[in-house]
């Protein structure tokens, strides 16, 4: 299940989108939200600040909560610091699977993927969208998922919207403990420049994700492609108290 914030960030921005909330008006207070859609006023400041990060509202001492925008003006910055954090990208973006097939893995993939050489998986090709947006998409995605995994979720792959790590939890139990992940600087691939809308070679970021259960074993893996202009990538390091 997502998170109550992610669901009611998600929830909102569909009112904002609507026309419910217009632009130029004011959402109501946090505590109005918290009563009205019967969740925590840490809920409601949580999810404000994920619609606040999308330039969907601004937020004012005095001022209230004012609907700045009907679609996200800027381009997606993922701020991380829990898991949480990582579906929340899936709640204001949409899953369009491109292709769904089982392969093994060769050497290069494998050395990627910190598995054996001709392992197999349930490989998911899929753009990730930004509806405002559509004719940009934000990343394409490669999902490298355990084969009996794969075959408990593979028909619902086309249907749900969300992270996939989400319905194995549903579907399986197993929970998305940590997720360890490797960025680096790369040119978009010849072969995603037309499903990417880029140009070939163009400057890009290349995330991997290993996504480990409660007993440490991975049970998902994805390679995700960025065009450079179209994601942010933001985190924050702070010193530990002496």
């Amino acid at each position: 299940m997502k998170p109550r914030y992610a669901e009611l960030a998600e929830q909102l921005i569909q009112a904002i989108g609507d026309g419910t909330f217009e632009v130029g008006g004011t959402l109501p207070s946090e505590l109005e939200l918290s009563g009205q859609y019967g969740v925590s006023r840490a809920t409601v400041r949580s999810a404000l600040e994920k619609v606040q990060a999308l330039g969907l509202i601004s937020r004012r001492k005095r001022a209230g909560i004012r609907v700045e925008a009907a679609k996200p003006r800027v381009a997606f910055e993922q701020s991380m610091s829990n898991v949480e954090d990582l579906m929340q990208f899936a709640v204001v973006t949409e899953r369009h699977v491109q292709a769904v097939s089982e392969i093994a893995a060769n050497p290069s993939l494998a050395a990627q993927l910190g598995v054996a050489a001709g392992s197999r998986w349930l490989r998911v090709e899929l753009l990730r969208v930004d509806p405002a947006k559509p004719d940009a998409p934000i990343c394409w995605t490669d999902v490298y998922l355990d084969p009996t995994v794969g075959a408990g979720i593979r028909r619902e792959l086309r249907k749900s919207s969300g992270l996939i790590c989400e319905m194995v939890e549903a579907r399986f139990g197993r929970h998305a403990q940590e997720v360890r992940q490797e960025i680096r600087a790369i040119g978009v691939p010849a072969r995603l420049a037309g499903p990417l809308a880029a140009q070939a070679e163009s400057h890009a970021l290349e995330i991997t994700r290993h996504y480990l259960d409660d007993t440490g074993t991975m049970f998902e893996a994805t390679v995700s492609v960025f065009p450079a202009e179209r994601f942010t990538y933001a985190f924050q390091l702070r010193r530990q108290k002496r």
